[in-house]
């Protein structure tokens, strides 16, 4: 449409110049005269500076005022059709993520609500945008959108096990995936791990860099989860038997940890870089740092170790000898992995305990620590 505009008004801009050129009382003296007739014409503003005075030039006018008309019509209707497109597509969750360093929710279940609400509360959000990908109806999913408009919230409606899905999402190039143990779209809790295990191979086939976190309900999934390279693995209820039992030995201690976890609370416990200068210095120095300078308590420290694969060892050629070593170890079944220990926390360590450079702080307080 823009070349056949173009046309038009070079075609008619030099009509009214040949016309117009030798008219001692014409005001369109030259072609850029020309040019500034048409487009005011053909956009039917009608400044009146310019204007045709012969018969040629009048009938040039007249083609071009209806074929402006025409073609600003169209044009007016094409942009509004492809908004209302957007729009529709957006609303039944048809669209294509084109954000970058975004948040992927995969599923739908009671929990997920929260999760969107610790977000922000953990300072995760900033300014990303969380996709949803489930089987919600629009209702529900407009709902949603208006109860958390100060969000970016996207709304994918499919089934996150598919490929074709999760790159709608643009997963290769979020920054998190969650997948939720689903209960949108009539899929039944039996179900649930499986599908979360197939979602996580997917995944990691696609964006492997991508860390990604999932949600099961049965603790004897998790080697499953393990082998798709899941980074974070949380197991709905596993906790309610100590919890309980806590309840007895200690009462009013399950209210303590409810409310460590809690969103509503002040104070929360996070994650962070310990600071250069002390390492391999006392834990109680670090603990007295963390008091006295972030009002803060220190907790413990945990150990993050990348967990190997037999890929990571193997080389990325299809030797003989590396395929042999493949077939040798699945046909004994075999899982060579060591990411069942690739975390490794020590809550109120002794007070001569030496940091170690790989260890982070877990600490108590009402903000993120500073490194």
């Amino acid at each position: 449409m823009a070349m056949i505009t173009l046309t038009i008004i070079m075609v008619t801009a030099g009509a009214v110049y040949y016309f117009e050129y030798q008219q001692s009382s014409s005001n369109i003296n030259n072609i850029w005269d020309g040019f500034w007739w048409a487009i005011v014409t053909m956009g039917t503003v009608g400044y009146g500076d310019k204007y045709p005075v012969t018969a040629g030039g009048r009938f040039v006018g007249i083609l071009l005022i209806f074929t402006g008309v025409g073609l600003m019509s169209l044009f007016t209707a094409t942009i509004a059709s492809a908004f209302v497109e957007r729009r529709m597509k957006e609303g039944r969750g048809l669209e294509t993520i084109k954000a970058s360093e975004h948040i992927v929710i995969c599923g739908w279940n009671q929990h997920t609500e929260k999760v969107i609400q610790g977000l922000t509360t953990y300072g995760v959000m900033g300014e990303k945008t969380i996709v949803l990908i489930n089987e919600l109806s629009v209702e529900e999913i407009e709902s949603l959108r208006i109860k958390y408009s100060r969000f970016k919230l996207k709304f994918l409606r499919g089934d996150y096990v598919h490929e074709e899905t999760l790159l709608r999402a643009n997963v290769t190039r979020a920054k998190f995936v969650l997948i939720m143990a689903d209960q949108s779209g009539g899929h039944s809790q039996e179900r649930s791990d499986e599908r979360t295990a197939l979602a996580a191979l997917t995944v990691k086939s696609l964006a492997p860099h991508v860390k990604t976190i999932a949600e099961i309900l049965d603790g004897d999934n998790r080697p499953h989860l393990r082998r798709a390279n899941v980074d974070e693995i949380i197991v709905r209820g596993e906790h309610v038997g100590a919890l309980l039992a806590s309840a007895m030995n200690s009462p009013g201690l399950p209210r303590v940890i409810s409310s460590l976890v809690s969103l509503g609370d002040r104070n929360k416990l996070w994650r962070t870089q310990i600071p250069a200068g002390f390492m391999n210095r006392p834990f109680k120095e670090l603990a007295t740092h963390y008091r006295e300078r972030e009002q803060a308590i220190l907790i413990g420290v945990m150990k993050e170790r990348k967990a190997i694969k037999l890929e990571d060892i193997l080389s990325d050629n299809t030797s003989v000898i590396d395929n042999f070593i493949r077939e040798r170890i699945r046909a004994a079944n075999k899982d060579f992995s060591t990411d069942k220990d690739a975390v490794k926390i020590n809550i109120n360590p002794d007070d001569d305990y030496l940091i170690a450079v790989d260890d982070l702080a877990v600490v108590l307080s009402r903000t993120m620590p500073s490194s």
